[in-house]
């Protein structure tokens, strides 16, 4: 994994076989970033796991085969006192279907790249709202 930060952006490179969730919140924790917006993401992916939460826990679905991440959404905040990569994805495989929702884990197949914005002034950590530990963003 390559990265680099600064105040406004910051950029992941992932390598072949790299998770994408451990990653990003290794870069986030030697910056000391607790709070980001994910701004983009694209390469090739696989190991792909979506979930579908009922209320109650997460239906799994795992992709087989190596797909496109064409677009990638999300943000980092606190969930129980570490980090959580909260991520939606679209892939698409080789007939370019396309693949899309909550992403519970994916590792880089050969490059994947990332782009995140560090949340200076705001705090994003999560909270029971009775259904889910839903964000709860507050001013620093």
């Amino acid at each position: 994994m390559r990265y680099a930060v600064s105040g406004d952006y910051g950029f992941i490179r992932l390598s072949d076989g790299e998770k994408l969730h451990d990653s990003l919140v290794s870069a986030c924790d030697e910056y000391a970033i607790d709070s980001a917006v994910i701004v983009g993401g694209l390469g090739m992916a696989r190991n792909v796991t979506f979930g579908w939460f009922t209320g109650n826990e997460y239906l799994k679905e795992k992709l087989d085969g190596v797909f496109e991440l064409t677009g990638l959404s999300g943000n980092i905040s606190y969930r129980e006192n570490s980090l959580y990569p909260h991520l939606h994805a679209v892939l698409n495989d080789r007939s370019h279907r396309a693949f899309s929702g909550h992403i519970l884990s994916a590792e880089a197949d050969h490059n994947l790249e990332v782009v995140f914005s560090p949340l200076a002034s705001l705090r994003l950590r999560r909270e029971f709202d009775g259904w889910f530990d839903a964000i709860a963003p507050e001013r620093r």
